[in-house]
């Protein structure tokens, strides 16, 4: 491992002096007004040769330098979310390029003609980068981020358990905890938030979401060991004036999301994000008592403010959850000790953003990240009771410049990561105060046909001590349109057990955890090959990737004995292998077909030998396409997803009656969506499950939830039938 660590590092050292060539700069503004000709720059804006993977995106101040290209003529492309693109014919060489982008677009005027991806991976970054934009993200009711993937073959969602109605997420066949979640680069998912955090963002609030696989930036911390999924939410400055989506199924399910975004002056916006869902109706199809929905009730706010000038621009804001909800035996069928679950949930986050900019050196910047955030989780599963509080502060500071030329990049900084844990299980008091400081370097090289990130963090554990974490990634653009892909990280995290394994809370195993559970360490190793082309006069493109992870240690968890789960460090190997491969084509203007096949491979030593990891399947596939008539006025979608069998774990010692097959059967899902747009709304309606696939048995014993037997975690498929949806979403731009 030292050697490892070491030859990274030496790496950075020796490749810090490569590149050097002509650059092109300009501004990017905002056309504000014709009366006024008021501008404003636009950070965030995608700048790039047509035709070529040569790109980059303008700073805070709505600068840009970008790499000459290697013929003439060709043409530059600006382009940001909101605004007209717009492009600009080179003859030769020019410099100190300024280019306006109109903030509307008047659909009346003319036809759409080229349609950009709903979901794509870039070309440009080293890092293995999956963008879903908002039109992917609509492709589905959207309800919460954690049912924003059903499109997408990079994440997996699977129900944690037969009860709660509450949706994990996996990435390269490893349960989400070892994905960094992130808004906005800003710590999200982790500790408490781990079970049900996803559901606490609306997917109306998302502008896109960046699925980064693989060892990720040290900027953004030691924890990532699978990749990264950063959610960008709406921006005030650019949001919709207004926005309204209302949604309601048949199980009862009703949701309400209001949007509002002001912009006061030229530096100056907020916006409010207002969330409220219940599921209030008893429904138990399959007759065992228990109900085959929860009982939902949440709350959810933001506002958020943005102020941009010239050598300052601040992000700050407020976040507050409160979700209720029960679950488990129907109260109606008069049962004289009914098994319940309760989950209540109090959450408040204060966060800050702020970037010291240098217009004489639009290379250079200082940022600063703050969190500070508190969460409440009081919860009930039958006998079993897991009260915690967790209180967590987060800052990060970066400071970016060049090294001689805008070719040579490189950020270094200082974070403090502080978490207080106050834990209460069965009345057993138990806890722990982490404080990790820690210090960082990377340097990106950018090369006309390659480039390189080489990053190197020390951090400094309170409880465990050093944490040294190295990143590479490298990425080589044989073509214009294909880019290969390499990378090999380090990764840390702590684990804690009985918030991240929720689900086998719904049963009758006792919880048995090792006192002395290190932090887990893992090495992930990637490739990736990703090429778009031309064929028949269709669009397409072929993204191949494989990862491996292997884990120094890991806290392993263990249900092959039915009667306990075991939390133990891990006792020999454990390793996960994914590959994936994926193919899109734009049939016609209109008619887009996307396909997807994964296959996992993933070990673990148990204290009775090395096995497949369980409810995993190790296949499968993902069919979807994608219809829009002119103007999109209608939006047609279907996805299909099939899955091949998983591994059960051995419930041999049971009753006839309670025991499992060793393997789950294949089965496949189709969901559907049709979408009519007018003027200032569209109107959905759709359906999932439409195969009305459902598990046979999901719960264990649930004649007898207070005996030995009872298990309502063996999930492997879908808890529930075919469902209907409908929603409008209503927007004044």
């Amino acid at each position: 491992m030292k050697s490892k660590i070491t030859y990274c590092f030496l790496l950075i050292m020796l490749l810090v002096k490569w590149g050097y060539a002509q650059k092109i700069t300009g501004k990017v503004y905002e056309l504000e007004s014709k009366e006024s000709k008021t501008k404003q720059s636009l950070p965030g804006a995608t700048v790039y040769w047509k035709n070529t993977s040569l790109g980059t995106i303008t700073n805070e101040n709505g600068y840009f330098e970008i790499e000459t290209p290697t013929t003439y003529p060709t043409t530059l492309i600006v382009s940001y979310v909101g605004y007209q693109s717009d492009s600009l014919l080179f003859v030769g060489y020019k410099n100190n390029i300024t280019i306006s982008l109109s903030p509307t677009i008047n659909l009346a005027t003319f036809e759409v003609v080229e349609r950009n991806k709903s979901s794509a991976v870039s070309l440009v970054s080293p890092i293995h980068i999956e963008t879903l934009s908002e039109k992917e993200l609509g492709k589905a009711a959207c309800c919460n981020i954690s049912e924003s993937f059903e499109t997408n073959a990079s994440v997996d969602v699977n129900f944690t358990d037969a009860v709660s109605g509450t949706k994990k997420i996996q990435m390269l066949g490893l349960d989400g905890f070892y994905t960094q979640i992130q808004i906005e680069n800003i710590p999200f998912v982790r500790g408490l938030s781990s079970a049900y955090g996803l559901t606490f963002v609306p997917g109306t609030w998302a502008n896109s979401i960046q699925i980064k696989k693989g060892a990720g930036s040290v900027v953004n911390g030691y924890e990532s060991i699978t990749g990264q999924i950063n959610i960008e939410l709406q921006k005030p400055d650019v949001a919709d004036k207004l926005f309204i989506n209302g949604y309601l199924n048949q199980f009862s399910r009703a949701e309400l999301n209001i949007q509002a975004a002001q912009k006061l002056n030229a530096k100056w916006s907020t916006a409010q994000f207002a969330h409220i869902s219940n599921q209030s109706w008893e429904l138990d199809h399959n007759d065992d008592t228990f109900l085959d929905m929860p009982f939902k009730t949440q709350y959810n706010f933001l506002n958020r403010w943005k102020y941009s000038g010239k050598k300052h621009i601040a992000q700050f804001g407020f976040r507050g959850v409160y979700e209720d909800l029960y679950a488990g035996q129907i109260l109606s069928n008069e049962i004289a000790n009914p098994f319940k679950i309760n989950v209540q949930t109090k959450q408040a986050e204060i966060f800050t953003k702020n970037g010291i900019l240098f217009p004489s050196k639009p290379y250079k910047s200082i940022g600063f990240i703050t969190s500070s955030k508190y969460h409440e989780h009081q919860s009930t599963y039958g006998l079993k009771t897991f009260n915690s509080t967790q209180k967590s502060g987060y800052f990060n500071s970066i400071y970016q410049t060049i090294i001689g030329n805008t070719f040579n990049t490189i950020r270094a900084g200082a974070s403090l990561v502080y978490d207080n844990y106050e834990n209460n299980y069965n009345d057993s008091l138990f806890g722990r105060e982490e404080v990790v400081p820690g210090v960082f370097t990377e340097y990106h090289l950018e090369k006309k046909k390659s480039s390189l990130v080489m990053g190197l963090r020390y951090d400094y554990h309170n409880l465990f001590g050093d944490f040294i974490t190295p990143r590479f990634h490298y990425k080589y653009n044989f073509t214009d349109k294909s880019a290969l892909r390499f990378s090999v990280g380090r990764g840390y995290r702590t684990a804690n057990p009985f918030i991240e394994n929720a689900a086998v809370m719904s049963s009758a195993r006792v919880v048995v955890v090792n006192q002395n559970l290190l932090p887990e360490v893992a090495w992930n190793y990637g490739s990736s090959l990703t090429h778009n082309f031309h064929l028949f006069n269709k669009e397409m493109s072929v993204d191949i990737d494989y990862f491996y992870t292997d884990f120094e240690n890991q806290v392993v968890v263990d249900i092959e004995n039915p009667r306990a789960v075991s939390f133990y460090n891990l006792q020999g190997k454990s390793y996960s292998h994914s590959f994936q491969a994926e193919y899109f084509i734009q049939i016609t203007k209109q008619l887009e077909f996307k396909g997807a096949y994964k296959w996992y491979g993933i070990k673990t030593d148990y204290q009775d030998g090395l096995k497949e990891k369980p409810l995993v399947p190790k296949h499968r596939i993902l069919l979807n396409v994608a219809y829009f008539t002119k103007f999109d006025k209608w939006k047609f979608d279907a996805t299909l997803q099939g899955f091949g069998t998983s591994r059960l774990p051995s419930t041999a010692d049971n009753l006839p009656e309670n025991q499992l097959a060793s393997t789950s059967d294949a089965f496949a899902t189709l969901n559907a969506q049709i979408t009519r747009t007018f003027k200032h709304y569209e109107i959905y309606l759709g359906a999932e499950n439409i195969t009305n696939y459902k598990q046979s048995s999901p719960i264990v014993s649930a004649q007898n939830p207070f005996g030995s037997e009872f298990d309502a975690s063996m999930i492997w498929g879908p808890v529930n039938g075919s469902m209907v949806y409908i929603g409008f979403r209503f927007k004044i731009k």
